[in-house]
C-alpha cells in the first residue's frame, strides 16, 4: 500500500510585451496540486508560456497566416497565449490546476479557451472565483437603491483557468486562450 501525500506547489513566470511602445509585463500563474505516492516516484510539471500574434505573409501570390511572437503589439491586434506542459516525472500528476491572468490591456475572446481534457473556467474579481461563463454573475445597485443582477461579458474577465484530472507520466499539453489589445 502506498503512503499518499497531498502537495502544492505554485509556480509564476514573468512574460513582457511591447504595447503602444511601452513594455508591459504581465504574469503567469500556475497552481500544481499533485498527490505523489512515494519519495522517489513522483510527477514533475514543466510548463513554457508565449504570448504571439498573427501575421499574413504574401508567397506566390498566396496570402499564408504565421504566428510571431508578440514583441509589439497595437491596438486591436489579437494575441494567442500558449501555456505548454509536460509531465517529466515518473507518476502521475492529479488534479492538476492553471490559473492565467488575463492582461489588463486585453479583453478575452469569447470561445478562445482551449486545452484537450481540461475543464475551462473563467473568474471577474482577480481569481478569487471561478465559474463558467453563464455562470459569471455580478450585482449592480441602481440609483432607485435595487440591485440588479447582470451576467458578465467577455471584457469583464480577469483569468482563465484550466482544471486537468491526470497528467500521465512523460504526457504533454498545451492549453490556449486569444485576448484583443485594447
Amino acid at each position: 500500500m502506498k503512503n499518499k501525500n497531498l502537495k502544492q506547489v505554485l509556480i509564476l513566470t514573468i512574460g513582457e510585451i511591447q504595447m503602444h511602445g511601452i513594455a508591459q509585463k504581465y504574469l503567469m500563474m500556475l497552481v500544481l496540486t499533485v498527490v505523489s505516492a512515494t519519495v522517489w516516484a513522483k510527477p514533475e510539471i514543466t510548463l513554457s508560456v508565449t504570448s504571439e500574434k498573427e501575421i499574413i505573409e504574401m508567397n506566390q501570390g498566396k496570402e499564408n497566416v504565421k504566428r510571431v511572437p508578440a514583441k509589439e503589439i497595437e491596438p486591436g491586434q489579437v494575441l494567442i497565449f500558449t501555456l505548454k506542459y509536460a509531465n517529466k516525472g515518473d507518476e502521475a500528476a492529479t488534479n492538476v490546476v492553471f490559473d492565467n491572468p488575463i492582461p489588463k490591456e486585453t479583453v478575452y475572446e469569447m470561445g478562445s479557451a482551449a486545452g484537450s481534457g481540461s475543464d475551462i473556467s473563467f473568474s471577474i474579481n482577480g481569481g478569487k472565483d471561478y465559474k463558467k461563463p453563464t455562470l459569471l454573475i455580478y450585482e449592480v445597485k441602481r440609483s432607485d437603491g435595487k440591485t440588479v443582477r447582470k451576467k458578465a461579458s467577455p471584457d469583464q474577465y480577469t483569468n482563465v483557468r484550466w482544471e486537468i484530472s491526470t497528467v500521465p507520466p512523460g504526457s504533454v499539453g498545451e492549453l490556449t486562450f486569444r485576448a484583443k489589445v485594447k
